[in-house]
């Protein structure tokens, strides 16, 4: 393990996105990301939380989710998904 924490440039996170709704089978929808710095994981988990409830929505468990992370380079583990993702409480 890296002593420093991996970090995700706005690319990244706009790649995920993408992929992510296609996996969804959802319309793609851009998502707009500063590429001003880089993103820890907790910041790049929160930024695709649309995305994560809409898998959610569709039946994908954590760890179904955290895999199409790491596909797309995003070292994320379920526990990771779960602890980050944010909750839209206005549509729960």
């Amino acid at each position: 393990m890296a002593n420093e924490e991996q970090t995700y440039s706005a690319a990244q996170i706009i790649t995920a996105a993408r992929d992510l709704q296609d996996a969804a089978g959802s319309p793609e929808k851009p998502i707009e990301v500063s590429d001003e710095h880089p993103y820890l994981l907790e910041q790049a988990i929160i930024l695709l939380s649309a995305e994560i409830r809409i898998l959610r929505e569709r039946g994908f468990s954590n760890e179904r989710i955290a895999d199409l992370f790491t596909s797309f380079d995003i070292q994320a583990a379920p526990a990771d998904i779960e602890t980050f993702y944010e909750r839209d409480e206005t549509l729960e």
